[in-house]
């Protein structure tokens, strides 16, 4: 069955609404929690790994047409390989799909408990057994499983400064050695 490997960069969306501004301070919604949140981010790179061929790189700050070409992409695929996907990836793109009035093309499956009889195989839950124990990054089980991923990785948080600075490049490259990484350890679960 041919699998695709998804991974997403998001940053925050500059909030002009006086009332969700206030919302947030009275919530005490960090920018770092906000970066995590559908409802006050967007998402800015989409990285989809098919199986045996090259990453397809798809970034835009126009959001809604990212969203179209991701759809349009994986209604093709029966598989999808995620780390964290459950718990992030799929449901900001369901949610930010729905803001953009976009409709999903597939199913994929967020259910954690069905994972292994699904469509949607997660490292992440793997590795943490459904959260039976921490939620290990994705560096940590690829080291852990002696897979290669280099010494030029940066922490997820720096996405946004690398946004700002108008460091697109990097990012994607970030994105993409994602995918990659996490192609590896599915495939060394699966070995």
């Amino acid at each position: 069955m041919d699998h695709l490997i998804i991974d997403i960069e998001t940053v925050p969306l500059e909030l002009k609404d006086e009332v969700i501004r206030e919302y947030l301070m009275d919530k005490q919604i960090s920018k770092e929690m906000r970066s995590l949140n559908p409802l006050y981010s967007k998402i800015i790179c989409i990285c989809l790994k098919p199986k045996d061929k090259e990453t397809v790189i798809l970034s835009s700050d126009n959001e809604k047409e990212l969203l179209e070409q991701f759809w349009s992409i994986v209604k093709d695929y029966h598989l999808f390989i995620t780390h964290n996907g459950y718990g992030y990836d799929i449901p900001f793109i369901i949610i930010r799909s729905t803001i953009n009035k976009i409709k999903p093309t597939i199913n994929i499956n967020l259910n954690k408990f069905q994972m292994l009889t699904s469509n949607h195989f997660d490292t992440m839950l793997f590795f943490s057994q459904n959260s039976v124990f921490t939620n290990p990054r994705l560096d940590i089980v690829a080291k852990t499983c002696n897979i290669d991923i280099g010494d030029s990785r940066f922490d997820g948080r720096e996405i946004e400064r690398l946004y700002k600075e108008g460091k697109l490049d990097q990012i994607k490259q970030h994105c993409k050695e994602d995918v990659e990484i996490t192609e590896k350890v599915y495939l060394y679960v699966k070995s």
